[in-house]
């Protein structure tokens, strides 16, 4: 529970932040705001920097992560939502909702993947795949 409420801290504070940043067109600054979720929602972070991805082997493991993660996600919300009897409904409609999250998340990082592999770079930023559900 204390690390919940120290991450809620730092979502706070990361809310707050605004940053900036140069553009190279106009020479301008542009500020940047950062946003933390709600604080009653459940967020699954899934990294996926030790994988290989351009090798089916990467992608499937991180498929079963995300399957991990959304499990885990739905589980806990379900369970603090529901009874007992509604709990499996419950959990069927997060793990749908979480996995329309994920799947683009999914297919952005495979296409990276792929870019890298073929050329050596990528226009598309590097990052962890976040499923959030409100609880």
């Amino acid at each position: 529970m204390a690390y919940l409420k120290a991450l809620s801290l730092c979502a706070s504070v990361a809310a707050s932040i605004v940053a900036v940043s140069s553009s190279p067109a106009t020479g301008k600054s542009a500020p940047i705001l950062v946003q933390a979720p709600p604080e009653d929602t459940v967020t699954r972070h899934i990294s996926y920097a030790d994988l290989d991805l351009a090798r089916p082997a990467g992608a499937h493991a991180l498929v079963s992560r995300v399957g991990y993660a959304v499990n885990s996600l739905c589980t806990e919300v379900a369970v603090s939502r529901e009874s007992s009897i509604m709990t499996g409904a419950a959990k069927k409609r997060c793990s749908r909702t979480t996995w329309d999250q994920a799947r683009p998340q999914i297919d952005l990082a495979l296409q990276r993947a792929r870019e890298i592999a073929m050329t050596g770079r990528s226009s598309i930023a590097a990052a962890a795949l976040v499923i959030t559900v409100p609880q």
